[in-house]
């Protein structure tokens, strides 16, 4: 039985399942037999809801590649912002603002 290598895309990391298996993860190669596959993703949000693959001819360095899509933009962890001080809360803090300050160089 030959082995074939298979790379799922997607942009983040999901499971990948052929024939309702757990064969490994998405954005990296997959050693699978020879033979025909019904491949999805762990988890919902993808398109297509699946890709029906026959596995065959490929090498360690030239795997089947098949891509899945998000259907929603992917959530994303939101960046803190840090609080600039503006000229109230400036004044507030008991300083003037930038521009009122005086620019002189240290020696």
């Amino acid at each position: 039985m030959a082995i074939e290598y298979l790379l799922v895309t997607y942009p983040e990391q999901r499971a990948v399942l052929a024939d309702g298996n757990g064969v490994g993860f998405t954005n990296h190669t997959l050693m699978l037999p020879t033979d025909e596959y019904l491949i999805t993703l762990g988890g919902g949000g993808y398109q297509p809801a699946s890709q029906d693959i026959a596995l065959s001819g490929t090498s360690l360095v030239k795997p089947m590649v098949i891509a899945f899509t998000a259907t929603s933009p992917v959530a994303a962890v939101p960046t803190p912002i840090a609080a600039v001080p503006t000229p109230s809360t400036a004044s507030a803090a008991g300083r003037a603002p930038r521009s009122a300050r005086s620019k002189t160089k240290r020696a």
